[in-house]
């Protein structure tokens, strides 16, 4: 919860897909589980969808046009940091547009063995410096920060990447 707290008081605004809102509109307006319930409820949201959602959720802006540019412009306004909480596709979206400057991850020791990536097969080489590793229960706590330039980056895998 400590990573949790720290990660979202670095926020005022949120980007959700349209499957991730239609999951939260129902849920999070009416929980108790803090502190993520008041941050989600106070926040600015943005979701991006072709169609207005069946079911409000207060400060809910719906985003109909491709979300690059839109983050593009949102990025250049005053506020505090943007967060992506679930929407994988739309995180993958901004990944490959390099919009994303920071990920935190909460790594579970489950393992799926299949299902949807962050980083698909065909995804451009990234790289992050990680920032800080934590542990709590069996889970790992990791904040990486993007590196732009190439020069940042120290250390080269086998392929020299």
């Amino acid at each position: 919860m400590d990573f949790l707290g720290e990660t979202i008081s670095t926020q005022d605004a949120v980007l959700l897909g349209r499957r991730t809102y239609d999951k939260w509109a129902p849920h999070w307006p009416r929980s108790t589980m803090q502190p993520f319930a008041d941050f989600i409820n106070s926040a600015t949201k943005y979701v991006f969808s072709s169609t207005q959602p069946a079911l409000p959720w207060w400060g809910t802006t719906r985003v109909d046009r491709p979300a690059p540019a839109f983050v593009s412009e949102l990025k250049g306004q005053d506020g505090k940091d943007i967060g992506v909480h679930g929407s994988l596709t739309l995180s993958r979206t901004l990944l490959a547009a390099g919009l994303v400057d920071e990920l935190r991850l909460v790594v579970a020791p489950s393992l799926a063995g299949q299902g949807r990536r962050l980083f698909p097969d065909d995804a451009a080489l990234h790289h992050f410096e990680l920032l800080t590793c934590e542990r709590s229960g069996g889970c790992l706590l990791l904040h990486y920060r993007m590196r732009r330039h190439q020069a940042d980056v120290t250390w080269a895998g086998p392929d020299g990447r």
